[in-house]
């Protein structure tokens, strides 16, 4: 059978209270979605891919001091 790719992509963290609440849209290229944080905010976070749980090597990542590895976002200031 062909791989098709994931199915289902969840965004989930900090500015959800992990509570895989956004689920992304697939599109031609990829999955996308929106999530709203406040200016200045830091924000971590991690991909659940038909699952499971993902963090993307090519974004910062840090251990959340409880044995996590997740991705991090630093929302710009305010202009």
């Amino acid at each position: 059978r062909p791989h098709t790719g994931p199915t289902d992509v969840i965004v989930t963290g900090t500015f959800d209270q992990w509570s895989s609440s956004i689920h992304l849209a697939k599109g031609d290229v990829g999955f996308s979605g929106t999530v709203k944080i406040p200016w200045g905010e830091k924000v971590a976070y991690k991909f659940i891919v038909d699952g499971y749980w993902l963090c993307r090597d090519d974004r910062p990542q840090e251990d959340d001091g409880h044995g996590n590895i997740n991705n991090f976002f630093r929302v710009p200031v305010k202009p």
